[in-house]
């Protein structure tokens, strides 16, 4: 695939077909990477496996790397779609916190050497606060998500992660307004959990998931009222209907 000139290497690349329009700038990138090593007679070829301080490949390694790439993409898709919603400002800065792990839970606190009595759940004290923990795994929010998933007579396991969770939770074979909808139930449920979270730990108040629900159920017809033209709804019709108003 090459040859030596003058001491120097001299990629001579030959493909099989012409190049689909959108496979161009993959090609250009890979003659760059290629021409970006040093070939000369001296120094025997050997293989080095770059993701791994060792030089040896590994599956983990390898499995780490598809996860980042995937990661990001995930999260770059997430954050677009965040952004693009007509929520409160603060309701999008929130989401944002959530999705970045920026949130002061116990286990972010701890990571931050801020001592506390205390690293466990303030709902249900059985396991460390973490953002997956305290809004999908916690025995006391749980159920929160289930609810509107029985509206709508859907069964099915959700992941821990923030944005994995967001995705599966409100991106499915609906009408694009009802997905609006289900993205902001998502985020109104989740700002609604942390608000009285630290009404908990703050104001000593009960964490009671019926007041968690309702206050998210405002939130999200409050919402919709804004950006859904037409929309007349009172939210004692709205919110006693919600099968009718999420499928």
């Amino acid at each position: 695939m090459g040859n030596f000139v003058e001491e120097r290497w001299e990629w001579k690349l030959t493909w099989r077909r012409n190049f689909f329009y959108h496979e161009i700038d993959m090609v250009a990138d890979f003659i760059a990477d290629i021409e970006s090593g040093n070939i000369n007679h001296s120094n025997r070829d050997f293989l080095c496996w770059k993701s791994d301080p060792n030089g040896l490949y590994s599956t983990k390694s390898a499995y780490k790397v598809l996860q980042e790439g995937h990661a990001s993409a995930i999260e770059d898709r997430v954050l677009n779609i965040m952004w693009s919603l007509k929520i409160p400002p603060r309701a999008s800065a929130f989401s944002w916190r959530l999705f970045k792990n920026r949130l002061p839970t116990r286990d972010n606190l701890r990571r931050r050497q801020v001592s506390l009595h205390t690293y466990s759940c303030p709902l249900c004290d059985l396991e460390e606060e973490s953002v997956n923990h305290l809004f999908f795994n916690c025995s006391k929010t749980r159920s929160l998500w289930w609810e509107p998933m029985r509206w709508v007579n859907r069964v099915g396991p959700f992941p821990t992660d923030p944005k994995n969770h967001f995705l599966q939770f409100s991106q499915w074979n609906r009408p694009s307004y009802t997905i609006k909808r289900w993205e902001f139930l998502w985020i109104a449920l989740s700002v609604s959990i942390w608000h009285h979270r630290n009404g908990m730990i703050f104001n000593n108040q009960p964490f009671n998931p019926e007041k968690v629900m309702d206050e998210a159920l405002f939130h999200t017809w409050s919402w919709i009222k804004c950006v859904e033209k037409g929309f007349q709804s009172h939210f004692d019709f709205w919110s006693t209907n919600l099968k009718e108003a999420f499928s």
